[in-house]
């Protein structure tokens, strides 16, 4: 018999009935639910320990008529590292709602930033990094609405690795928009874009977080996070990734950083990484700038960044926001 526990239901997250369907073995988190016909309970019920297996309780999940599941919020970590294994049969359920996929991916994937900024080098991270790319692409291929599904989800905060996992979507989005034929490099290219900003997690926190404006020695040493990142990843992922990773600041007219290359000496995934980059940076709030509508974000890349991105590639996005698909220009070259 589940004993009720006096505890509100804030401190509760729902989770997705499928995922407790498609999951095996241990679960590292308290299970609870509301009865059904007790939709009047303002805290819901414990069902499951921690520590159980999954396998013999499936079929009370599946039968018993409970259709609204939850967990503490202090266990949402181990929810999400657990489910990780499960997302690519989730993506290929036909009746798991789109909306619902892109919650469980977009939290899955935030989750899998979180533990590599902490630790970048753990070879553990690394590879869940790459899984979580993987099946994010998985998605994108799967459904032309998933990608405006994933980004409804994105937050309007700055974090670090919730502006990685954005920029690596509205990358996705962009490059299928542009190369719709040529999907060759894409999981590559979204790794460098999942990762490009790594080598902020060399940077003190004192800079990162700072609520005012840099000063030049502050602005200096954020400056290096793109050759921070390229050390840290040099040797641990392919080289289009290490491409993004150190020159997704670059800028067309070669006024950009570490290295000052313009034009045809940024490749286009580096090209295509820096406008997500720069938009997402815009259109979330930071601790000392509000963020801007997605109108404000783009007008401000239109007028106020003269020559920081290539043309074709800027308009192509225009038009993915719009929600429109636009073939690539006649003379714009494969990457």
């Amino acid at each position: 018999m589940p004993v009720k526990l006096p505890i509100a239901l804030a401190d509760y997250l729902p989770v997705s009935k499928h995922c407790l369907l498609k999951m095996y073995g241990e679960i590292t988190f308290d299970l609870y639910t509301i009865p059904p016909g007790k939709q009047h309970y303002r805290e819901p019920v414990l069902l499951v320990h921690r520590n159980s297996m999954l396998a013999n309780v499936r079929g009370v999940i599946a039968e018993s008529g409970f259709e609204n599941f939850y967990i503490r919020k202090e266990d949402q970590k181990n929810f999400h590292h657990l489910i990780e294994n499960y997302i690519g049969m989730l993506i290929d359920d036909p009746l798991i709602p789109l909306q619902e996929k892109s919650n469980i991916i977009y939290n899955c994937a935030a989750n899998v930033m979180k533990d590599i900024f902490s630790d970048p080098r753990s070879g553990d991270n690394l590879k869940r990094t790459e899984n979580i790319t993987g099946n994010i692409i998985n998605f994108a291929l799967s459904d032309q609405a998933s990608i405006p599904s994933l980004l409804e989800l994105s937050s309007h905060d700055y974090y670090t690795f919730t502006h990685c996992l954005n920029v690596a979507v509205f990358s996705i989005g962009l490059w299928q928009a542009i190369y719709p034929d040529w999907q060759q490099h894409l999981r590559d290219f979204a790794l460098g874009c999942i990762l490009h900003d790594i080598g902020k997690s060399r940077i003190d926190d004192a800079i990162l977080n700072k609520p005012g404006k840099l000063t030049a020695d502050e602005f200096a040493v954020m400056k290096k996070h793109p050759q921070y990142g390229y050390k840290l990843m040099l040797g641990a992922v392919p080289a289009i990734s290490l491409d993004v990773i150190l020159h997704h600041h670059e800028k067309h007219d070669g006024k950009g950083y570490p290295r000052g290359l313009q034009g045809d000496r940024i490749s286009d995934f580096a090209k295509i990484a820096a406008i997500a980059d720069v938009y997402d940076a815009l259109t979330t709030r930071r601790s000392y700038a509000d963020a801007r509508d997605p109108f404000k974000a783009v007008l401000t890349m239109k007028e106020e960044m003269v020559g920081h991105f290539e043309q074709d590639k800027f308009i192509s996005f225009i038009y993915l926001l719009s929600g429109k698909m636009l073939s690539p220009p006649t003379d714009q070259k494969q990457a």
